[in-house]
């Protein structure tokens, strides 16, 4: 049987079934993201978020702007080699996020309301184990911090954030681990912020701005 040319097949399609032909809402160089994605998207951040998912126009640019990153993190992941997450990690993400529900049926009904489908979960769950594996892998080696710095959080931050809750802040001993961390996390984050920000500027970004109205 002869194949359908490419034109053919999409006016055979359009004929056939007469909703919207799902659209393309960015471009990241070469590579399409439907809106679709978008959507699901920015139901599956705010399912995660414990959030009402509003379909607007700037939660759906948020949603499309967390999938361009998303794709330049996986480039680079693809171009390094990075190793995927283990399944067991991405199955502990799955019963953190099902836990506060109480029972599995409240847990399948919340995923029913929100439109996501399990699987589509636990893609998003494995994307996001990789994804805060390789900016630790990456990234925190990079960074180092010297007692001042995680001094001036302790004053600055933790301190005032018990004062405001009218609570007894630990000692700065206590506190050592929990501020040094804080800060190395910090640091972390400005420097994935930087490369993004960078690796887009080195990229071909077209947003379609009729998806997003």
């Amino acid at each position: 049987m002869r194949v359908l040319s490419l034109a053919a097949w999409m006016l055979w399609t359009a004929a056939a079934r007469p909703e919207i032909i799902d659209r393309i809402a960015v471009t990241v160089d070469n590579q399409p993201i439907a809106e679709s994605r978008v959507l699901e998207e920015l139901r599956l951040t705010a399912f995660l978020n414990g959030a009402k998912a509003e379909i607007t126009p700037e939660a759906k640019r948020a949603a499309a702007d967390r999938l361009v990153e998303q794709t330049l993190i996986y480039r680079e992941m693809q171009l390094t080699q990075y190793p995927p997450p283990d399944p067991a990690e991405v199955e502990r993400l799955l019963e953190q996020v099902a836990a506060p529900f109480g029972s599995q049926a409240a847990f399948e009904q919340a995923l029913k309301d929100y439109g996501i489908g399990r699987e589509a979960l636990m893609q998003a769950l494995e994307r996001q184990a990789a994804v805060l594996r390789f900016i630790d892998l990456r990234f925190r080696p990079e960074v180092q911090v010297i007692e001042p710095d995680i001094r001036l959080y302790y004053d600055t931050v933790l301190v005032p954030q018990f004062q405001k809750q009218n609570l007894k802040p630990p000692s700065y001993d206590e506190a050592h681990s929990q501020c040094e961390e804080a800060v190395i996390s910090q640091r972390v984050d400005e420097r994935v912020d930087s490369w993004l920000a960078e690796m887009k500027k080195r990229t071909r970004i077209r947003y379609e701005e009729e998806a997003f109205q």
